[in-house]
């Protein structure tokens, strides 16, 4: 059955994407006249967008290193980062083929397993706090003000305002009592259920991996990201923002190509639905699957479907696949560069 499973998605994606199409009664030469006026430019720049928003991750990942005494060359390590997207759209097991691939491509550092996937995984846990901290800020202004009826200062300020004080409230909350018995209270149950419905279905694959192993783990890498903070507060800080900055550039640069002037408030809050949309591709048989939600969801901010379809298909192109594709350029040269330290297993074991 799972074999078929990715054809019927192919076909269900395909279904989905015929009836908004044709439901929105958007006929083929409407089509093919955006294509036609649109000014495919700015997708080179939407790239270079994407190259430096790789580049601010790769200084996350080399500041987390250094914290625990490893000195990776930034351009050693953005090439692993190119490779990691690769393996991780190409692998079925996705995150995990990408943590591996990472280890093995830094062992020749004297980087420990060990410290290669803590480093992965507190990489992971910081851009998802910095995606939050964004979102939080922008949906209190839409909630508050709403996309129209306010000027660029304006939005920009109450942005600002809205971050700080959501930030402060966060880390106010954090430290509550409240709060951590209702941490607590939600921790207990999950494991209950792990423990009671997860673990012994599939005890064979998840061996050892108890609950209390599993929030042991979770204590440690989240006090390390917690201690990373601390110690470097501006740089991390400085490399989320710009990874996150240059992201919405990226995109901004496909309206832009269409023809599309977004407000900066409209586009941040198209952005951070976009991280959460864009998730899907990386999902096993959700590939396709993104696009068609992406396209909707343009369409739902008063583009025409014609021109959302064409900005979903020029986001994913710029963001998602030709990264990938380089990607996979780096995978193959990193393995014709340390043929006997990457690819050989048994050297690494």
């Amino acid at each position: 059955m799972k074999k078929y499973m990715k054809y019927v998605t192919f076909l269900a994606v395909i279904a989905l994407f015929g009836v908004f199409i044709f439901r929105k009664g958007s006929p083929l030469h409407d089509i093919r006249s955006v294509l036609q006026q649109a000014r495919w430019e700015w997708l080179l720049l939407a790239l270079v967008w994407q190259a430096m928003a790789y580049g601010a991750v790769t200084t996350l990942n080399k500041i987390i290193l250094q914290h625990y005494g490893a000195d990776v060359p930034w351009s050693k390590q953005y090439v692993i980062q190119l490779a990691m997207a690769f393996i991780e759209a190409a692998v079925p097991s996705a995150t995990i083929s990408g943590a591996v691939l990472r280890v093995r491509l830094l062992k020749p550092h004297g980087v420990s397993a060990d410290v290669a996937t803590v480093s992965t995984v507190i990489e992971m846990i910081l851009i998802v706090a910095s995606i939050i901290f964004l979102a939080i800020p922008v949906f209190v202004v839409v909630a508050i003000g709403g996309l129209q009826g306010k000027n660029i200062l304006q939005q920009e300020i109450l942005l600002l305002l809205s971050g700080v004080l959501s930030a402060g409230a966060m880390v106010v909350l954090w430290r509550t009592e409240r709060f951590k018995r209702i941490v607590h209270r939600v921790s207990s149950r999950v494991s209950l259920f792990w423990d009671n419905q997860i673990l012994p279905r599939w005890h064979h694959q998840l061996g050892e991996w108890s609950s209390q192993v599993i929030l042991s783990r979770a204590r440690y890498l989240s006090s390390e990201a917690i201690t990373l903070i601390k110690i470097r507060p501006y740089a991390i800080g400085g490399s989320l923002l710009a990874r996150s900055a240059f992201e919405a550039l990226g995109l901004m640069m496909c309206f832009y190509a269409l023809g599309q002037n977004i407000p900066l408030l409209t586009m941040l809050l198209i952005y951070t639905l976009t991280v959460a949309i864009n998730s899907l591709g990386a999902v096993p048989g959700g590939v396709g699957l993104a696009e068609v939600s992406l396209a909707v969801l343009y369409a739902q901010f008063g583009i025409s479907p014609e021109t959302a379809v064409i900005v979903a298909l020029a986001y994913r192109l710029t963001d998602y696949w030709l990264p990938r594709v380089a990607g996979g350029a780096s995978w193959l040269w990193l393995e014709r560069r340390y043929p006997k330290r990457v690819l050989h297993v048994s050297q690494v074991n």
